[in-house]
């Protein structure tokens, strides 16, 4: 299955099979990020809490920002700096990303387990680590 011009390509011998895609073209993706300048905003602040520190790996710079779930965008909580390969390949993988098939614009999101695995590296790198002395 290759896909051409957004649309899955099924090739048998030399004939091809053009399939529309099951979602919609228009669904807007984007209505997931409000307001562009604010959100440019919160983007640069949320790399500067971490010092621009991917929360996952805590060794690489932070390139993106990784939504957890989409809605009430709040640094730390529901939005996560990364660097671009632990976004790609962790954040979205099957194990740690649960697609919404019915609603994907609002309704995929991240595991649980993995949401409490993303705060902490959040806390490590914003907050440091306290001492008890």
């Amino acid at each position: 299955m290759v896909r051409i011009n957004r649309a899955r390509v099924k090739r048998k011998g030399s004939n091809i099979t053009i399939r529309k895609s099951r979602l919609p073209r228009q669904l807007n993706w984007n209505a997931r990020y409000g307001n562009p300048k604010e959100y440019r905003k919160q983007v640069a602040i949320a790399h500067r809490k971490t010092h621009n520190y991917c929360v996952v790996c805590l060794t690489k710079k932070s390139e993106e920002i990784h939504h957890a779930y989409y809605g009430n965008d709040v640094i730390g909580v529901s939005t996560f700096p990364t660097c671009y390969r632990c976004h790609q390949e962790i954040c979205h993988s099957p194990i740690n990303w649960i697609k919404n098939p019915s609603n994907p614009v609002w309704g995929n999101r991240n595991t649980d387990e993995f949401i409490i695995r993303l705060r902490l590296g959040y806390q490590l790198l914003y907050g440091g680590i306290k001492r008890y002395v």
